[in-house]
């Protein structure tokens, strides 16, 4: 078979641009290692040097790359492997024999300038490097270097035109900082210069001041039924460390970084990591040298083993992020209490708080856990109804049969006990932001919140209901039976769903159809519902009477739902309810008493009166009463949570904002 190795080197998986020139520099440096390792043996990283110099022509683009070390060099040894393509001379350490392949793929010129030993005589080897022709060590001359220093050089020029791209020093030392950082870790990195200009810094300067203590742990992982070895060293970097070495794990090969590293970051929160600092673990071990595939881009390892692999980091990661994670779990153990006061129901998937937190991903912000939870309790509550319609024969069940119906009847009960209980506290919420929305926005000027902000919040303006439309409001603020009516509509035009020949006005809210049906041969009570603007000294125009002139302009129509069918049949014989909300100033109470509705309800916060020409009943109520009556109304069960009173967290909450504008620190 005869071996092509020009096409071998353009069939080689290798990137463009800077990261292909920085593999060029890997394979030389990595070549440079073993060099030194062949010299020193044990005391490599503590007698070895290795010098990398990055010269660049006037534009900013590589002119010539040189990587000098003080390692044996190429002795006949070295040299013959060097010229053998795919030479497995240095397998053992992880050499592949493909790595001077990057540089033709790269670069159009290599020379080689080696100080080395053949026999007892020390001798200075130089050649250049052309793959392409029949003998690929071109130009060698061999002299003498008696009394000369071990030192070999390769140089690294002449770049190709597709390779292009500009660099900087300082991008250069993180780059090798990332690819060397492992054995920097691991006690085998000999000394790294990297020249640039006129710069030049350490890489193991660089590295050694970013790095905390390195706790090693030596794992064993059962791979196809076989037992395998890995260590994995944990440690903190600082947070000026290059992106790939933080908060991430790095798998190696010979103890060089093999692929991109793989993030932690999301896994364990670790963007809120205490200080300027950062998590590092690298993963060795003879597995993983054994699979590396030729140009040192991947493993090859089936999926299995990665799974396995990768979960044996997670774990050890954790343990090793235990204190971290404390914390990360005490704020979540805060989200979910915070989720099931706001959403009791959802209290049903966590029997226990510091199990549940225990099983969720550290990652989990307050939208994850949430949606977690509903997830749950769907899932939950299905199975319950199928269990359910299983047994739904209780007349016919064995007596275990019985006994399990009875239990899905009572975790039915338990589910909408809870429910019950979210719907009592977003009562309470609502009850308190209306508070708020009815104090003094400006303490100083004396402004309140405008009549649209309370409108929008018990029933949004310019929209049509039907009475299933529970959660599209919070008309229970005024009357619990608001809600039960089959068609009502908020700031709409009359003429929008009756055919009134005058069908401009729009009343802050109108009712049809009590209940959702009406009684046979009666026409069913339409209610009206208008709102003034709070903390109006006197009303812009009298409410009594605005209210009347709007079931003046209804009679005689017919009033038509969402799909067009009549669902009122307006005349004289129709009755009306109005329902008026205004703020009761001295001003406004003088002009009531003059109206129709010139009753006073027995606590004084209303009016109430009969109009027998429009056949309607007429109540006054002021916007504290509204939300006072709410209030009780709802207080046993505010009580039974254990919720305070909604008008006393507004206040305390106004108290809070006006303290912030003066600057004084209230306590609850």
């Amino acid at each position: 078979m005869k071996f092509d190795i020009v096409g071998r080197i353009q069939n080689m998986r290798l990137p463009d641009g800077k990261t292909a020139i920085l593999y060029s520099i890997y394979e030389a440096v990595s070549n440079s290692l073993h060099s030194i390792e062949d010299r020193f043996g044990s005391e490599a990283a503590k007698k070895g040097w290795i010098h990398v110099s990055i010269a660049t022509d006037n534009d900013g683009d590589v002119d010539k790359i040189s990587i000098t070390d003080n390692g044996i060099g190429f002795n006949e040894e070295n040299l013959e492997s060097f010229e053998t393509s795919d030479s497995r001379h240095k397998y053992v350490r992880g050499g592949k024999g493909v790595g001077r392949f990057i540089w033709i793929k790269t670069f159009n010129k290599i020379r080689v300038d080696s100080v080395t030993k053949n026999g007892r005589a020390k001798e200075r080897v130089r050649f250049r490097f052309m793959p392409e022709k029949p003998n690929s060590i071109a130009y060698k001359r061999v002299t003498s270097a008696s009394g000369e220093d071990y030192e070999t050089t390769v140089e690294l020029s002449g770049l190709r035109t597709e390779q292009k791209g500009q660099i900087r020093v300082s991008s250069y030392l993180k780059d090798l900082c990332l690819h060397f950082f492992p054995q920097f870790i691991t006690g085998r990195l000999p000394k790294i210069t990297i020249e640039h200009g006129d710069e030049e810094e350490s890489l193991n300067d660089f590295i050694a001041a970013r790095v905390g203590n390195v706790t090693s742990q030596k794992v064993s992982i059962e791979i196809g039924g076989v037992s395998y070895g890995f260590d994995f060293h944990h440690l903190f970097v600082s947070g000026t460390m290059p992106p790939g070495v933080k908060n991430s794990y790095m798998l190696t090969g010979h103890g060089r970084l093999v692929g991109d590293p793989i993030s932690l970051a999301a896994k364990f929160d670790l963007g809120s990591l205490d200080g300027d600092k950062a998590y590092s673990l690298v993963v060795t071990g003879s597995y993983l040298d054994e699979r590396v595939d030729q140009e040192r881009l991947s493993f090859r390892m089936p999926t299995e083993a990665r799974k396995l692999l990768e979960t044996a980091v997670l774990k050890s990661a954790e343990s090793f992020l235990e204190d971290h994670l404390a914390v990360v779990r005490e704020k979540q153990k805060n989200t979910v209490r915070e989720i099931l006061f706001e959403h009791p129901q959802l209290a049903t998937q966590v029997a226990d708080l510091d199990e549940y937190v225990r099983q969720i991903s550290p990652d989990m912000d307050r939208e994850k856990i949430a949606q977690n939870l509903f997830v749950l309790l769907v899932r939950d509550e299905e199975e319950v109804r199928r269990e359910f319609q299983k047994l739904c024969d209780l007349d016919n069940l064995t007596e275990e049969a019985r006994e399990r119906a009875e239990q899905i009847l009572a975790e039915a009960e338990n589910q909408e006990k809870h429910r019950l209980a979210e719907l009592v506290v977003k009562r309470h919420q609502v009850l308190e932001i209306a508070n708020m929305l009815l104090k003094f926005e400006d303490a100083e000027v004396g402004t309140y919140a405008k009549e649209q902000a309370i409108h929008d919040l018990i029933l949004p303006m310019g929209k049509m209901f039907k009475s299933g439309d529970m959660a599209d409001h919070n008309l229970w603020i005024i009357d619990d039976a608001l809600a039960h009516y089959g068609f009502f509509a908020s700031d709409k035009p009359i003429g929008a769903f009756t055919d009134a020949k005058d069908g401009k006005k729009e009343p802050d809210g109108i009712f049809f159809n009590p209940l959702g049906f009406c009684e046979e041969g009666r026409q069913g009570t339409i209610t009206i519902l208008e709102f003034k603007r709070p903390g109006d000294e006197r009303a812009t125009s009298d409410p009594v009477d605005q209210v009347l002139n709007y079931i003046e302009k209804l009679r005689d129509s017919k009033a038509r739902g969402f799909d067009g069918e009549v669902i009122a049949d307006i005349g004289k014989q129709t009755r009306f309810e109005c329902i008026i909300v205004c703020e009761l100033t001295s001003a406004v109470r003088k002009k009531l008493e003059r109206s129709l509705a010139q009753s006073p309800t027995p606590d004084g916060e209303g009016y109430y009166g009969w109009s027998k020409e429009h056949n309607a009943a007429i109540r006054v109520v002021s916007f504290r009463k509204m939300l006072r009556d709410a209030e009780i109304r709802n207080l046993p069960l505010f009580r039974r949570l254990g919720l305070t009173s909604p008008s006393s967290r507004a206040k305390m909450r106004l108290a809070r904002r006006l303290a912030e504008k003066d600057k004084i620190r209230i306590v609850d």
